[in-house]
């Protein structure tokens, strides 16, 4: 069972008490002025900031777990990582081979580079913010080498295609009390694909 229904009920429960916290200052200031002509008293000062100071606590916890929580993605005690490798299927275009046809955006401060490849009889395409090509001597390159990659599952896998696969890293949130508590348990996290070719030649560009 996943933990996001305790996120939901704590979500539900801190609008629910916020709302309590804004009637009961209305209520108790309405019947302070109908019976003291008084605007401030000082007991209910006190007893108003320390109800706002919690629900907006409250609230502002499930904003932060929820949205702004950053989760290191290579910790495997918050996340867990499936990496898919298949073999790259070759095209070409007017005698031209390739494995991976990069087509480049003509708008934009940051250009994207999107990527199409075949693999497994089927058409995929990813772009430069969640893939890249790697065609040197490493097999993981720069932009792809801070994630969690199974080095010898990639070298097995590089060894067997001739160096031309694309490897798929899935990696979602684990299914704990903090991950629900953000609504995030067993949901994905990131997916970033490497498409690996022999040499750049492999690359056709548009």
């Amino acid at each position: 069972m996943s933990w996001n229904w305790l996120g939901w009920v704590s979500w539900i429960c801190s609008i629910l008490f916020f709302c309590y916290v804004i009637h009961y200052i209305r209520v108790h200031q309405l019947m302070l002025i109908a019976k003291t002509k008084k605007v401030l008293e000082s007991s209910l000062v006190v007893r108003y900031i320390i109800l706002l100071i919690v629900s907006l606590a409250w609230l502002g916890s499930m904003l932060y777990l929820t949205f702004f929580r950053p989760v290191d993605i290579n910790n495997h005690q918050e996340t867990r990582t499936s990496i898919t490798c298949q073999p790259l299927q070759m095209g070409n275009k007017s005698d031209d081979f390739y494995y991976v046809l990069a087509t480049r955006s003509k708008s934009g401060k940051h250009p994207i580079v999107s990527y199409t490849y075949w693999a497994g009889d089927d058409k995929y395409t990813t772009n430069s913010r969640f893939g890249s090509v790697s065609d040197g001597s490493r097999i993981i390159n720069l932009n792809a080498s801070a994630l969690p990659w199974d080095k010898k599952q990639l070298e097995r896998e590089d060894a067997k295609t001739g160096h031309a696969f694309a490897a798929v890293m899935n990696v979602k949130y684990k299914n704990t009390i903090i991950n629900g508590l953000g609504l995030k348990a067993n949901r994905n996290a990131a997916t970033y694909t490497l498409l690996r070719v022999p040499s750049a030649d492999m690359v056709s560009e548009r």
